[in-house]
C-alpha cells in the first residue's frame, strides 16, 4: 500500500439552501460567488487562474494534477482551490477520486481521508461508514450492516472515542469544514451539504450533484478530529470559497483556525500545501 504525502480536501462554502441533505449558511446570505464554487470568474485566463494559486507563476506538467498551476478540469479553479483536490499529490482534479494507487479502496471501514492511502494502520483511524451516515441502528445502516455495530461509534452515535493517535496524526491534515474520515462541507450553486466525499462510498459525487442525496451521501461530522470551522463569520476560508463572500466584519482578511500560514496572497514554505487560504501539513 502506497503512502503518498496529501495535505486537504478542497470544499466550498457559501450561502446555503436547504432543500436537500444537511446545510451550513457560509457567508451569511451571499451568493456564492460565481455559482460555481470557483474563487474566481470562469472567463479568465491562465495568468489570473495563476493569481490564485500562490507560488505558481507557470505550469508544471509533470506533478500531479493537483500541484501543477494548470485547471485541468477547466472548471476556472486549479489546484488548492480546487473543491475536488484532496492533496498536493491528488492526481485527478476532476473528482474526489486522488487517482492514487491504494486510496480509495474501501467502502465501509473509513480511515484518515487525506493521508493518500485506505487502512488504519499508519494513521489509528477507523470508524465504521455508518457512524459517519447517522445510522444508530443496525437495520439504518446502508453500507456494510453486517459489520456494524452502533456503540462502536464514536459519541454521540456511540460510546467509543477515537484513537488520540488518530486526531494527532491526522487532525491537522483536515481542512476546516472537514473531519478527519472525509465527511466534508461543500458547497455548489444550490447551496452547501455535509457530504462524504470518499469517492467508493459516494462515487457518483462530485460538485455539480452535491443537493442529490443519491448521489453524495449526507453526513455527520466526527467533531473530535478535524472539524474546524469555516465560513461564516470565523473569517476562515473554506476550500475554494471565494474571498469577496466574506462577510464586511472580516475586513477582506482572513484567518487560519489552527494559527497556520495564510496564503491567499503569499506562497507556503517548503513542505506545505496552500489550501483554500492556509498552507496545510503535507505528510512526508
Amino acid at each position: 500500500m502506497t503512502k503518498f504525502a496529501l495535505a486537504s480536501l478542497v470544499v466550498t462554502l457559501f450561502a446555503c439552501g436547504k432543500d436537500h441533505g444537511t446545510t451550513t449558511d457560509a457567508n451569511n446570505g451571499g451568493d456564492g460567488g460565481n455559482g460555481d464554487g470557483a474563487a474566481i470568474d470562469d472567463s479568465a485566463g491562465p495568468a489570473q487562474d495563476a493569481s490564485f494559486t500562490p507560488g505558481c507563476t507557470a505550469p508544471i506538467p509533470s506533478n500531479p494534477q493537483c500541484s501543477n498551476c494548470i485547471d485541468d478540469d477547466n472548471d476556472g479553479v486549479m489546484d488548492g482551490f480546487d473543491p475536488e483536490c484532496t492533496g498536493a499529490n491528488d492526481n485527478d482534479e476532476g473528482s474526489f477520486a486522488t487517482g492514487i494507487p491504494g486510496d480509495n479502496k474501501d467502502a465501509v471501514n473509513q480511515d484518515c481521508f487525506f493521508d493518500g492511502d485506505s487502512g488504519a494502520g499508519n494513521d489509528h483511524c477507523n470508524v465504521h461508514v455508518c457512524c459517519l451516515l447517522g445510522a444508530t441502528t443496525v437495520q439504518a445502516c446502508p453500507i456494510g450492516a453486517n459489520q456494524y455495530d452502533p456503540t462502536q461509534c464514536p459519541p454521540p452515535i456511540g460510546n467509543t472515542p477515537l484513537d488520540q493517535r488518530c486526531d494527532a496524526f491526522c487532525g491537522p491534515l483536515a481542512p476546516a469544514g472537514c473531519d478527519c474520515f472525509g465527511c466534508c462541507t461543500v458547497c455548489n450553486a444550490t447551496g452547501c451539504y455535509d457530504v462524504i466525499t470518499n469517492p467508493i462510498t459516494s462515487p457518483n459525487c462530485d460538485e455539480t450533484t452535491l443537493q442529490d442525496p443519491t448521489k453524495c451521501h449526507t453526513c455527520s461530522k466526527v467533531t473530535s478530529c478535524g472539524s474546524d470551522p469555516c465560513g461564516g463569520t470565523t473569517c476562515t476560508l473554506c476550500p475554494g470559497q471565494d474571498p469577496s463572500t466574506l462577510p464586511t466584519s472580516c475586513g477582506g482578511s482572513t484567518t487560519c483556525p489552527g494559527g497556520e500560514q495564510a496564503c491567499v496572497n503569499a506562497a507556503c514554505p517548503t513542505g506545505t500545501y496552500c489550501a483554500s487560504g492556509c498552507c496545510i501539513g503535507i505528510i512526508q
